[in-house]
């Protein structure tokens, strides 16, 4: 008889009832608005308490999604046409998506064993007209923040940490979002910490965290429940305030983060174990083991052939949630259409084609990070529920090593 897998999707494994009880305490009290309303609204501002503490941060702001969440930390750092973004070669298409938006133009950088931002390709891409490197902590496992700060501050580069599939991760013991100028993180149903939808932003930096305040409602920062028209700060807002449901939501379920990263690395390592010392396969390499979030098994096979294979007997096992990396839809640069035909904004052309920009010109079609390329096409992804018993972790092991040893 197949095994019924638990979902695919971390934080909903562990909903109950008190995500319950924290919505039915906004119905009864009527203020599903975070800034005011008929009682007074308290969960959206106890997650942003809470995510000060978790991630020891100074400032935490609660928004609509990660990619509002990007495209405020955009503006607040200002970053606009005649500025150079560089990116990782394997993302998430809304990281793209928001330096495009701000009328910037994306570098793209090669990816290392790590499957995260390769510091030696970062320090070749950087030019006079860099302004912000984005790094991306993919698949649960965190960048190599200590080599990419280092490129960073030798020219003067902020970081933005898109931590969006790396909540709860952490180096040296410090939570990844700390490290960078601001981090982002998103509750959408697929990440560890989820309310549906939902995002935040982190920050030590009080003028920028005012900025982003500012940028992510109406242009002007929120006081004591109402729009501070004294505060100094005047952009043009985005309307990307989280509600008060999905920050009663994302509160409960931020407090049980560290147990859902526990159980999946765990489980991640248990079924790692069992493949330890096969021919031909090896594992993405960790910036920090104890601080992988473990929602993926990445494997990296001897060539591309062997990889389509074991994808597709995996799948055939029983484990559909797994990818060869270079079928990993809008997370591999290439299957990006829109970045690769360099679709405008607008029939005005922007952002490719300002003048601001006309000293950008970049190729994002495959072959434009070969390293990454090679990678991608080698490399397996096999998702890792986050409530797995011992046995069915087990189960998972077994069904892997057949498909690889086939």
């Amino acid at each position: 008889m197949a095994q019924k897998w638990p979902h695919p999707f971390p934080g909903t494994n562990w909903l109950d009832e008190a995500e319950e009880q924290a919505v039915l305490d906004v119905l009864r009290n009527g203020s599903l608005f975070r800034f005011y309303g008929p009682g007074k609204p308290t969960h959206a501002a106890s997650l942003e308490a809470r995510a000060r503490q978790y991630y020891g941060v100074k400032h935490a702001l609660a928004v609509s999604s990660c990619t509002g969440a990007l495209m405020v930390s955009m503006r607040a750092l200002g970053i606009g046409p005649g500025c150079e973004v560089i990116l990782p070669a394997f993302l998430w298409v809304a990281t793209v998506s928001a330096v495009v938006h701000a009328g910037a133009i994306p570098v793209l950088c090669e990816v290392d064993d790590s499957l995260n931002m390769d510091p030696a390709d970062l320090a070749r891409k950087i030019t006079p007209r860099t302004r912000l490197i984005v790094v991306v902590h993919m698949a649960g496992a965190p960048c190599d923040m200590k080599s990419i700060q280092a490129v960073a501050a030798a020219r003067g580069v902020d970081v933005l940490e898109d931590c969006a599939q790396c909540n709860g991760g952490s180096l040296g013991g410090r939570k990844v979002g700390s490290f960078g100028r601001a981090g982002v993180f998103s509750f959408q149903i697929n990440k560890n910490v989820t309310a549906g939808e939902g995002g935040l932003i982190v920050t030590d930096d009080t003028d920028l965290y005012m900025r982003a305040l500012a940028a992510h409602d109406l242009g002007i920062p929120w006081k004591d429940g109402a729009p501070d028209a004294e505060a100094g700060v005047n952009l043009w807002g985005q309307g990307r305030r989280m509600s008060e449901l999905c920050g009663a939501v994302a509160n409960v379920q931020l407090g049980k983060l560290p147990t859902v990263v526990q159980h999946m690395r765990r489980a991640n390592r248990r079924i790692g174990r069992a493949l330890e010392g096969m021919p031909g396969v090896g594992f993405r390499r960790l910036n920090d083991p104890d601080g992988d979030t473990g929602p993926f098994l990445a494997i990296i096979l001897d060539n591309e052939d062997r990889a389509v294979r074991a994808a597709e007997r995996i799948r055939a096992g029983g484990l559909a949630n797994t990818w060869r990396v270079a079928d990993y839809g809008l997370h591999v640069y290439s299957n990006i259409d829109s970045l690769v035909r360099k679709v405008p904004l607008s029939a005005a052309g922007e952002p490719w084609s300002l003048p601001q920009n006309a000293e950008s010109v970049h190729d994002y079609a495959k072959g434009a990070c070969p390293a990454s390329d090679d990678l991608f096409a080698r490399s397996v992804l096999i998702t890792i529920p986050s409530r797995l018993s011992d046995e069915q972790a087990d189960e998972m092991a077994a069904i892997v090593r057949d498909a690889l040893s086939g």
